[in-house]
């Protein structure tokens, strides 16, 4: 991707070298709050700020890498979810506190939650439909060829259906809700048709009828349903949509059934403290303190 910038370009002059950035900027995808003129006017302001002593001579490799990283930062800052292409690979980020809907190139649609990322590359994509995932997402997918989410966990292959994929840090879950979709991993292979589900436990796949099916994926408008989940994933969860971090009491063999919404985290609190014995107390700079009633 770098190589077009070779040495004599760079001594051609700083337009040439400008009107490549410029191009490579207008690439980018920018949140529909801004438009792209305004991401690459604050680009070029950034790069004309740049604090890099103008003494030092950076080969054209290394100041193409620097241009990307710093379009990437900006994107990221200005839009409630970004994407942004590095060596041809489109990623598109749900930061923490925010969750995005994102078209794919054939049209299948993507709702990724709050700290999850996708990845995929854009001038193949339509050919074989291939994208990895990190975190949680729910998938409506156009019929065609066959299309493969693929997590650390497990490839989930699918032809036409939607359904919902958690892979979380230990925890991984798919859910389908229509058509039929098939998880597999190193040792095991299932097939998942409406109203089933699959998680993962010490590397094996386990299917099952999800009698929870229909709420599966409600998080996309700011609904989450737990039952007998660790009290440790719930806060996490919380974590996640309303960005705040958790000082929490020893809760390992703690569970919590109930439900949430994102709308107001006070209310969450109550939600979720009351009832598990605990006491909260908000701190500066989104930190947040919770104890046992005894301590």
């Amino acid at each position: 991707m770098f190589d077009e910038l070779n040495n004599k370009e760079v001594a051609n002059g700083n337009s040439e070298l400008e009107r490549k950035i410029i191009s490579r900027a207008s690439e980018l995808d920018v949140p529909a709050t801004i438009s792209k003129e305004e991401a690459l006017r604050r680009l070029k302001l950034r790069i004309e700020n740049s604090s890099t002593p103008k003494t030092v001579a950076l080969n054209p490799r290394t100041k193409m890498r620097w241009i990307y990283s710093a379009a990437a930062s900006i994107l990221v800052l200005l839009g409630v979810w970004s994407t942004f292409s590095y060596f041809g690979t489109t990623n598109v980020v749900a930061p923490k506190g925010q969750q995005t809907e994102y078209r794919l190139p054939d049209g299948s649609m993507v709702s990724i939650n709050a700290e999850s990322k996708i990845s995929f590359r854009k001038s193949s994509f339509n050919k074989n439909r291939f994208l990895k995932l990190e975190g949680e997402a729910f998938f409506r997918v156009k019929k065609g060829s066959g299309f493969v989410v693929r997590t650390r966990f497990a490839d989930i292959r699918v032809l036409g259906t939607s359904f919902n994929i958690h892979a979380r840090e230990k925890s991984f879950k798919v859910s389908c809700v229509t058509g039929k979709v098939q998880v597999k991993n190193a040792g095991d292979a299932v097939i998942l048709t409406p109203g089933e589900s699959a998680v993962s436990k010490n590397n094996r796949l386990q299917e099952f009828t999800d009698k929870n099916i229909t709420t599966v994926s409600n998080w996309r408008i700011g609904q989450f349903y737990f039952e007998s989940a660790p009290l440790i994933d719930v806060f996490k969860e919380i974590e996640r949509q309303f960005n705040v971090t958790f000082t929490l009491p020893e809760i390992e063999n703690k569970f919590y059934t109930g439900d949430f919404s994102n709308r107001d985290l006070v209310n969450v609190l109550d939600v979720v403290c009351i009832p598990m014995g605990l006491d909260y107390e908000i701190g500066t700079n989104s930190k947040i303190q919770v104890r046992n009633k005894s301590d």
